[in-house]
C-alpha cells in the first residue's frame, strides 16, 4: 500500500497578460473539524478544498489524477481526495480506476465481479450494474473503467466524453485514476476533465518529468490544476521528534 505524508499543494498557472494579486495565489483554506471531514488527513482536506476554490460554476466536477511516471502513488491521492469529497457532498461521489487492474480473487472463491463501465455500455446495461459502493467509506462509489491493460484505449474518447456526461448527472464529483503521462491515451483524458492532479513524488520525479508532463497535459486540451508533492520526507532527525 502506498503511503502518504503532508503533500504539498502547488497551482500552475496558465501565463496570462494580467497581474495577478497576492489573494489570486493564496490557497483555499483548510476548514477542519467540520463533520466527517475532520477525520482525514489534514492535507488531503486541504487537497480538496484548495480545488474547490478554484471552482467556476456548481456542475459537476471530473477531476483527473495522473503522475509523469509508474510507482508515484497516485491512486493513494486520487482515493483521499475522494474519500473528503464524499464527506463534504449530498450525492454519491464517484471514484473510477481506470489503470486496467483487476481484483484478485481468493483461492476457491466463487465471487461475481461487478462488469466495468464499459461492459455496461456495450451490453446496454444501466451503468449502476457496474458501480460499487467503496470500503469504509459512505457516500463513495467505486467502478473500473474496462477490461484490460490500458482500457482507456479501448474506449476512445468519444465514448468516454457520453460516459462521463451521463455519470455527472448523478454524482457531483467524479475522479479519474488514470496510468502514467507514459500512456499517451491517458494524457489525452485530461481534454475530457474539468482539471488535472499531477502527482510528483519528493526526491524520485525530476523537474524535466514535471514539466514533460505538465506540457503534454496543456497541448492535449487538458488544464493542470495543481502539483501534489507525495512522499516528502521530513528533515527532522527522528529522534529530535519523539516525546
Amino acid at each position: 500500500m502506498n503511503r502518504i505524508s503532508n503533500p504539498e499543494l502547488t497551482i500552475l498557472r496558465k501565463s496570462a497578460p494580467v497581474v495577478q494579486t497576492s489573494e489570486e495565489h493564496a490557497l483555499a483554506p483548510v476548514r477542519i473539524g467540520i463533520g466527517a471531514i475532520s477525520r482525514h488527513h489534514p492535507a488531503f482536506v486541504q487537497l480538496y478544498y484548495a480545488i474547490e476554490a478554484r471552482r467556476t460554476s456548481a456542475m459537476p466536477l471530473v477531476v483527473q489524477f495522473i503522475s509523469p511516471t509508474p510507482g508515484i502513488g497516485s491512486s493513494t491521492v486520487a482515493s483521499g481526495y475522494a474519500r473528503v469529497a464524499a464527506d463534504d457532498c449530498a450525492q454519491p461521489v464517484l471514484y473510477i480506476d481506470c489503470n486496467g487492474s483487476f481484483p484478485k480473487k481468493r483461492p476457491g472463491a466463487r465471487e461475481l465481479q461487478p462488469p466495468t463501465l464499459c461492459d455496461a455500455l456495450r451490453r446496454g446495461l444501466p451503468l449502476s450494474e457496474a458501480i460499487t459502493p467503496a470500503r469504509d467509506a459512505k457516500n463513495l462509489l467505486w467502478a473500473r473503467l474496462g477490461p484490460g491493460e490500458r482500457p482507456l484505449l479501448a474506449l476512445g474518447g468519444d465514448r468516454l466524453q457520453s460516459l462521463l456526461d451521463m455519470l455527472r448527472t448523478n454524482h457531483p464529483v467524479i475522479v479519474l485514476d488514470t496510468p502514467p503521462t507514459e500512456a499517451p491515451e491517458s494524457a489525452a483524458v485530461s481534454r475530457y476533465c474539468d482539471g488535472s492532479v499531477l502527482v510528483v513524488a519528493a526526491g524520485r520525479s525530476r523537474q524535466w518529468e514535471i514539466e514533460n508532463a505538465k506540457t503534454l497535459l496543456e497541448r492535449l486540451g487538458g488544464q493542470t490544476v495543481g502539483v501534489v508533492l507525495n512522499r516528502e520526507r521530513s528533515v527532522m532527525p527522528r529522534w529530535l521528534g519523539r516525546h
